[in-house]
């Protein structure tokens, strides 16, 4: 306990004191929240929107409107829409009958009134609060909000709806992605946000998709983070590991960690439509998806002539494969690691990229010797790294406890209350 409190003495300003430059002190009903002897619950900043020219909002109820310009504050009460637009280095608040409220602002910060109270724009709901600041020739909008709010708008998109016999790993669900939010708070360095609401950090939909069910779990969790040694675990997760998850330095070019090593699930994401799956591609197919992604990748177009063969020749501890090579009758290609995915992509809707990593290639030839089709026959969904989340919810099925979960696929690290 020692260590873990020096670990908060270090890391304290990343911590308690996240949102910099901003106090939020300035107006009531901001302040951090105090729970526990050693932190208070910090608040994330997530950044929502960044290449929109103005943005109107609104919010359930009465809402204050904090301008900012030049140190100097102004604070207005609406219960009406309000719009903020761009003008170049600032920006500039109207009311809903389209006069400027103020003008040239270095910021405007939306403010709900009363508990229940939720932020509104772009028919989605949040809680907290909302900042508009300028960003180039746009407004940059980031919802600050108390970390436990967060998650509630972080885990439904992850996990679904569950059911309550499946509570448990909605449990696990929670600590893995409260872990990650406070493994990566700062990470953007002078940004004015902590994570994105996207895939690049953790999808994030606010009030809108809050479930009864996930609430609770993140209440019966709160504070839940996991550790190894003084350091949070990067709590990396997927859909479905197809029977094995892997090392991460195998499947992305990173440091070795004790925790995120291979693990044998016993089949518990076998329910998952992903558990085991194919992808057909005719030859003239999977060239142009291997064409398109060289030119993506190279800045110019390439021709890489027809495919000869296909060749696997590393295998990562798990079974995803960490070396492909495509030979052409023009060259050969060699592809390593996660980025297989990008290269192949799917056919059943190019948008996509290929499930996981862990196929195997079935080959067609015609009677010259021709490839006519590639068939890639393949395990699981996602990178597959940390906790296979179909495989969480198996183990919640037949009575596993959230940490017994964690434990499963965090290997080496231990769960402990941060707050």
């Amino acid at each position: 306990m020692k260590n873990f409190i020096k670990y908060f003495a270090r890391f304290g300003t990343a911590i308690l004191l996240m949102v910099i430059v901003w106090s939020c002190a300035r107006v009531p009903g901001l302040q951090e929240e105090k729970m526990g002897v050693f932190i208070k619950i910090p608040f994330v900043r997530v950044l929502l929107e960044e290449n929109k020219k103005d943005v109107a909002v609104t919010a359930d109820g009465t809402f204050a409107i904090e301008c900012l310009k030049n140190g100097n504050q102004s604070i207005y009460y609406s219960s009406q829409p309000v719009k903020v637009k761009n003008q170049g280095q600032y920006v500039t608040v109207y009311n809903h009958k389209g006069y400027p409220i103020e003008e040239k602002l270095d910021e405007v910060n939306i403010i709900p009134r009363g508990n229940n109270n939720r932020i509104q724009f772009d028919k989605k709901r949040y809680r907290g609060i909302l900042r508009i600041l300028p960003n180039g020739g746009n407004v940059q909008l980031i919802n600050v909000v108390y970390m436990e709010d967060y998650l509630k708008g972080v885990v439904p998109p992850e996990l679904g709806k569950r059911k309550e016999s499946e509570i448990e790993a909605v449990k696990a669900q929670a600590v893995a992605a409260r872990t990650y939010a406070m493994a990566h708070l700062k990470q953007y360095g002078a940004q004015p946000y902590d994570m994105k609401s996207s895939i690049i950090d953790q999808v994030y939909d606010g009030a809108n998709v809050e479930l009864s069910l996930v609430n609770k779990a993140i209440e019966q969790t709160t504070g839940d983070v996991l550790f190894h040694n003084d350091d949070f675990i990067n709590a990396y997760y997927h859909s479905t590991c197809g029977g094995m998850t892997d090392n991460i330095e195998m499947v992305w070019d990173r440091k070795e960690v004790p925790y995120l090593k291979a693990v044998k699930d016993d089949d518990a994401c076998s329910w998952s439509k992903y558990f085991r799956w194919k992808e057909h591609f005719t030859e003239e197919q999977l060239r142009g998806r291997i064409e398109q992604y060289l030119a993506s990748d190279r800045g110019r177009d390439l021709r890489i002539g027809k495919i000869k063969d296909i060749q696997i020749s590393e295998h990562t501890p798990g079974g995803r494969i960490s070396t492909m090579v495509v030979i052409t009758d023009h060259d050969k290609f060699i592809f390593k690691k996660d980025r297989i995915r990008w290269v192949i992509g799917r056919t059943s809707n190019p948008d996509l990229i290929l499930p996981s990593d862990n196929f195997d290639v079935n080959i067609s030839r015609d009677n010259k010797g021709y490839i006519t089709q590639v068939t890639f026959a393949g395990k699981g969904y996602g990178h597959g790294v940390g906790m296979c989340q179909c495989g969480a919810i198996g183990y919640s099925r037949v009575g596993w406890a959230y940490d017994q979960i964690l434990k499963k696929y965090y290997t080496n690290a231990v769960i402990r209350k941060l707050y």
